[in-house]
């Protein structure tokens, strides 16, 4: 982003959960004549050890911010995408539910099939008349969300790699969930 120029890059500050700042940022965008690059990066995490752990209202805010905000950006903002445009669901990657052994994180896990599953579901759409459409998994990151944790990848080091794949995505990635080093996840 360093390298842009101010008159090529808008920042525009939205939270996923409002209908009128994903309308507010539809408007803006729309007046710079649309979009290249729609990534959709925001997330929360709820932990639960077990079942009993599970709080039915935090895991609906969870699914709302970590899926429905994705959906509703993509089903705003999906005419506002230019040719050759990407559509980026930030995501982690998902086994098929036979192979899920997992007990914790009822609602992030949950979250992310659901994202994952509509990721799929998105490019399949527009997959003749619309961008490159895929999930990716940026790696295990240093955020609020892994705690900082130490043997995360700090984010100076990271985003670089994610913009240059974003960059790189091509119809062989579509509707796919791509891993930090370009490969596809098995779905």
């Amino acid at each position: 982003m360093h390298a842009l120029a101010a008159d090529e890059l808008v920042i525009v500050p939205l939270d996923v959960r409002s209908q009128r700042d994903i309308e507010d940022a539809a408007d803006v965008i729309a007046s710079h004549g649309g979009l290249d690059r729609l990534v959709n990066n925001a997330g929360v995490f709820e932990p639960s050890s077990g079942l009993a752990e599970v709080d039915g209202p935090r895991m609906l805010e969870v699914l709302r911010v970590n899926t429905v905000g994705p959906m509703l950006m993509a089903q705003r903002f999906l005419d506002l995408l230019r040719p050759d445009a990407r559509l980026v669901n930030l995501t982690m990657p998902t086994r098929p539910i036979g192979s899920l052994t997992r007990t914790e994180n009822h609602a992030f896990v949950a979250s992310r099939y659901a994202l994952n599953a509509l990721t799929k579901m998105i490019a399949v759409e527009v997959a003749d008349t619309g961008p490159i459409v895929a999930a990716l998994w940026p790696g295990y990151l240093q955020t609020d969300m892994t705690g900082h944790a130490e043997k995360a990848t700090p984010l100076e080091e990271a985003i670089p790699g994610v913009v240059d794949l974003i960059e790189r995505l091509g119809p062989a990635d579509h509707g796919s969930c791509l891993l930090p080093d370009g490969s596809h996840a098995p779905w």
